[in-house]
């Protein structure tokens, strides 16, 4: 047959499979039809929790489900069965399909939620190895449920543990987190620390199979775990929920010692010592870490071992340790809770609570230096915070009230900057300087004081600069005794007495105030008293505006 005859009878085959195409099917036929396309279809549909679908039958997985394959059936001879649908397959599934059905089935087919529980039994090391399989198993392996269980189960915390920077440890909610699986995040970070966790080692040990995928240390004590992390740069580790008692702490590395604890994490690990001082930072602690954790310190009365040098926490001369988010407390009627002192002592102490002691909350002496923000300071026995010998403290932020003695007391030359401060309902002054002092305090809130709110005498200086300082008891502001300080910009409100008395050889400059509202008068001036006075305001008093009495040279 010639090449024209040839391409003639493929043409009129052709037109004539078009034509039996366009035949209108019998009303049973193109039913029959349209059913047997769409089980055609079903055959690779893949199911999705949300929108399973009409042909699949029922069972209680919707993900990644298939129907079952069925062979078409035709009713009518002369219809002829439509072009199977192509399915384009990656080449991981093309190789799976060409060899182990069973790793098909298990990578492709098998319902999240299964592999899901699968995983559940993995341990992080396995789960971040499982992750590398494909992509379906990176998916499901980090899922955020799997490794707050782990996280959990290893850290105890309610909500991740953020550590950026050494020094640094924030709680950060997962739904304000700037990471996709925070838990895993915060796992990450965290993992090389060492755990105290007293009675969890024998458990590893009689199990080790159920923790082989785990290179966690666990340790008895807070001592051996110290010593353990000698060799590192920035050794961290976490103490667990439990009371410590006797363990002799002098840090002298960087170790960072947090607590690991569910809810209020301070109140559930406690360290507590009856001699010495609980922990103690030396030379050497430039970049050492602790939080988290309850402080105490519980002389026994009885003992005749002296404690009066001994505190809660002390930080001495060279050493910048980071304090944070603590609880200390001392029962020792001398001393107090928190001693810095020394050349080079230059600690952060912040968002720590050092509240109902038996002696001074805070004390900052020989020139010690130290930053100490958003404290809560309460309830003490005596002062709130002492500063002295050339100590020159940054203090911002800080809550001190309650106290049964004054809030803040500066003297025997101690120095300081305070800003922000909320000083209230204290037993004596808010704020006492004495003895060449020579604070400034800025911004701070002086209220409610049973006695005065600010209290120079003896030889005391201090700037005072845009306070506010209202409602207490006598004066608002008291300066004797061969005292100078400079007193401007502050609103001086609404005491039960006077806003300023100057009396006893007290001079000063006062300056730009705002005085009202007081039950005497704004200023009052007695006994050889020689202070500065210029242009303040100062009106609404209850008993007149300047009061001068006595021998006075103004």
């Amino acid at each position: 047959m010639s090449s024209n005859a040839v391409r003639t009878t493929r043409i009129n085959t052709r037109r004539s499979n078009r034509k039996l195409r366009k035949r209108p099917l019998m009303p049973g036929v193109e039913a029959a039809g349209e059913a047997a396309s769409a089980e055609e279809l079903s055959l690779e549909y893949v199911a999705h929790p949300s929108s399973p679908s009409p042909l699949q039958t029922s069972h209680p997985y919707h993900l990644r489900r298939s129907s079952l394959r069925v062979e078409p059936t035709h009713t009518c001879l002369g219809s002829l069965p439509r072009k199977r649908q192509r399915r384009f397959r990656s080449a991981q599934e093309e190789a799976l399909r060409g060899g182990s059905s069973a790793a098909y089935f298990l990578q492709c087919e098998l319902p999240d939620e299964v592999m899901l529980n699968i995983f559940s039994y993995l341990l992080e090391q396995d789960l971040c190895r499982v992750s590398q399989v494909c992509k379906r198993f990176n998916t499901i392996a980090n899922d955020s449920e799997l490794w707050k269980t782990l996280y959990q189960g290893v850290f105890e915390y309610d909500i991740p543990l953020m550590h950026c920077k050494p020094c640094k440890f924030e709680f950060v909610q997962p739904e304000e987190s700037e990471f996709e699986n925070p838990w895993k995040e915060s796992f990450k970070t965290l993992y090389k620390g060492l755990h105290v966790r007293p009675g969890y080692l024998a458990k590893q040990e009689a199990n080790p199979e159920q923790y082989k995928g785990r290179t966690i240390m666990f340790f008895e004590t807070i001592e051996a775990a110290f010593s353990d992390s000698e060799v590192m740069k920035y050794p961290l580790v976490f103490i667990h929920k439990g009371i410590y008692c006797g363990e002799w702490l002098i840090i002298d590395t960087n170790v960072q010692l947090v607590g690991a604890a569910p809810g209020n994490v301070a109140e559930h690990v406690i360290i507590e010592r009856t001699s010495e001082s609980t922990i103690m930072f030396v030379e050497g602690a430039v970049q050492a870490y602790l939080g988290y954790i309850t402080l105490k310190f519980c002389p026994d009365v009885t003992s005749s071992v002296p404690h009066h040098k001994h505190y809660c926490l002390e930080v001495a001369e060279s050493c910048a340790p980071v304090v944070d988010h603590c609880i200390i407390r001392s029962s020792s009627v001398v001393g107090a809770a928190v001693c810095v002192s020394g050349v080079g002592a230059d600690p952060v102490i912040r968002f720590c609570d050092v509240s109902d002691c038996e002696n001074v909350g805070l004390y900052v002496t020989d020139y010690a230096q130290g930053t100490y923000e958003d404290n809560e300071i309460s309830r003490n026995a005596l002062a709130g915070v002492w500063v002295k010998n050339h100590a020159n403290p940054i203090m911002r932020r800080n809550h001190i009230h309650h106290g049964r003695d004054v809030g803040i007391f500066t003297f025997e030359n101690g120095q300081g900057y305070f800003e922000g401060n909320d000083i209230h309902n204290n037993r004596i002054a808010g704020f006492e300087v004495k003895a060449g002092a020579n604070p400034t305090v800025v911004s701070c809130e002086i209220h409610h004081g049973q006695t005065g709110g600010i209290y120079v005498h003896e030889n005391g200086r201090g700037q005072f600069l845009e306070n506010k300082i209202h409602n207490n008891s006598f004066a608002g502001i008291w300066v004797t005794s061969n005292s100078d300080p400079t007193i401007r910009r502050n609103e001086i409100y609404d005491g039960h007495q006077g806003g300023v008395y100057i009396f006893g050889d007290g001079r000063g400059l006062i300056e730009y105030n705002n005085i009202y509202g007081n039950a005497l008068a704004g200023i009052q001036i007695r006994t050889n008293s020689n202070p500065i006075v210029r242009h303040n305001k100062i009106h609404h008093g209850q008993h007149g505006g300047i009061y001068v009495e006595q021998l006075n040279n103004v």
